[in-house]
């Protein structure tokens, strides 16, 4: 094979992160070198420049256009995810303080400032609410806009895809190292692993010489793709000047027994932690989550209607919650991760004209009635009980108003009635319920009802939702 590369720019090949050189065994001529000389796995031979193999990375080329799965990547993704601060904290964000420790937006950067105290074990976590629906056979991919700043001794921080027990993050660990992190609970006994790889040892391009040199001082942009299905591989590059340098691939297929992580289902992540009685800060910006290679949201679809009717009383301003359902705390004995769209409401007034608001509720804010499991292949739970509720913690997502029916009998026309079903756009960001940081306290949907008269009327409602997991 002749050479293209010419003794000019030899040193920019070795430069070049896209290029490895290895010498020629002494053993094989530079006449047999094509057929013979074998790389290090992820390199193609493309040239021989004297007694030396030139290799191009087969896992960088087209990491900017190729997915996870080798697919062009298109135009349109499928964005399951996206989150921004322009005008606070953006409210699709849990916020999770230790010890001190705070999340502070700035207006002017549109980005949260994490920042720990000076107490050992101080900790922030800024984390999605969504965990984010894996499709097996599709590339997730995610990117994620930071600032770590300077190292600070003792504080650890990371920014990623991930949740204390599963996903893939990218840390300035307490030394001030940075490392490409997978973190996996996949042992059976609760305990956590975490394959840590410093940048000294990155397998495509450690960013410490050649055209783009790593400043973590700097704002950066992480792009991270995986596969899934257990045992899939999973690409980690910064992204400078739009384009994506791969630094580090993790390769599993035909390399282990275990999958490399139990949960693909991930939240975005920012977290700061202290060692020492140091403080720390990092910013987080931006970030999104898209599925590569088309996605659709596939779920089990579970209903139900109220047991008996409810007796809605007259003139009174407050409407009654009649019906509501939120997430069990555990589902077959694992932190609850799922997450649940409503898809369509009823609803049923016997006597008088009633208004309905269909509401999204704060976790917590409901007391009273009992909840009751759905069934035991559900992750929902639901009260149809005499409830109360926090009126501030309710978002409302639709609204209408029920007539009056008439009850069978008694001289009427005998015509029963029901309102329309309501029908919500799966696109919409707030329509969702999820469990919060410990998985202790979901989020709720809830059926209000108000009488519009002065005379009592009884009610009967129904749900009917889509569980993601």
């Amino acid at each position: 094979m002749s050479s293209p590369f010419d003794s000019s720019t030899y040193d920019g090949i070795i430069a070049n992160s896209r290029y490895h050189i290895e010498p020629l065994p002494g053993e094989i001529s530079e006449t047999d070198a094509v057929l013979d000389v074998k790389g290090q796995e992820g390199w193609d031979l493309v040239a021989i420049h004297g007694r030396n193999a030139v290799f191009k990375s087969a896992v960088i080329a087209g990491a900017g256009f190729n997915d996870a799965f080798g697919r062009q990547r298109m135009s349109l993704p499928y964005t399951l995810g996206d989150y921004k601060h322009l005008y606070d904290i953006d409210q699709n964000f849990i916020n999770y303080n230790v010890s001190g420790s705070t999340h502070t937006f700035n207006k002017t950067r549109a980005s949260v400032t994490l920042a720990t105290s000076a107490s050992i074990g101080s900790r922030a976590v800024h984390q999605t609410k969504m965990y984010h629906n894996y499709m097996p056979g599709k590339s997730q991919h995610i990117l994620s806009s930071f600032v770590f700043g300077a190292a600070q001794p003792g504080v650890i921080k990371r920014t990623g895809y991930f949740d204390d027990y599963n996903g893939i993050f990218f840390e300035q660990d307490a030394t001030g190292s940075l490392n490409w992190v997978i973190r996996s609970s996949t042992n059976g006994t609760g305990s956590i692993q975490e394959n840590r790889v410093s940048q000294a040892n990155w397998n495509v391009n450690s960013m410490t010489s050649g055209a783009v040199i790593l400043d973590i001082t700097k704002s950066q942009l992480v792009s991270l793709d995986f596969q899934w299905l257990g045992i899939g591989r999973v690409r980690c590059g910064i992204v400078v000047n739009g384009e994506v340098y791969l630094t580090h691939v993790f390769d599993h297929s035909n390399k282990t027994d275990v999958v490399y992580m139990s949960d693909p289902n991930l939240p975005v992540r920012c977290e700061i932690i202290n060692t020492t009685t140091t403080t720390g800060s990092m910013e987080q910006i931006c970030a999104t989550v898209v599925s590569e290679g088309g996605y659709e949201e596939s779920g089990v679809t579970w209903g139900k209607t109220s047991p008996s009717t409810r007796t809605v009383l007259g003139s009174v301003a407050t409407g009654s919650l009649l019906m509501a359902i939120r997430l069990k705390d555990t589902y077959n004995g694992l932190p609850n991760r799922a997450f649940v769209r409503l898809e369509d409401v009823s609803i049923y007034s016997e006597d008088q004209t009633v208004r309905y608001s269909i509401v999204r509720l704060n976790s917590g804010s409901v007391t009273g009635g009992t909840w009751i499991s759905v069934d035991n292949a559900s992750v929902v739970e639901f009260n149809t009980g005499s409830m109360t509720y926090v009126t501030s913690s309710t978002h409302e997502l639709s609204n209408g108003f029920c007539s009056a029916g008439t009850v069978g009998g008694g001289g009427g026309p005998g015509v029963g009635f029901a309102t329309p079903s309501q029908r919500f756009g799966s696109k919409n960001k707030i329509n969702y319920i999820s469990q919060n940081f410990n998985s202790t306290s979901s989020d709720m949907y809830g059926i209000i009802a108000t009488n519009l008269t002065s005379t009592n009327t009884d009610v009967a409602v129904g749900m009917v939702w889509k569980e993601v997991y």
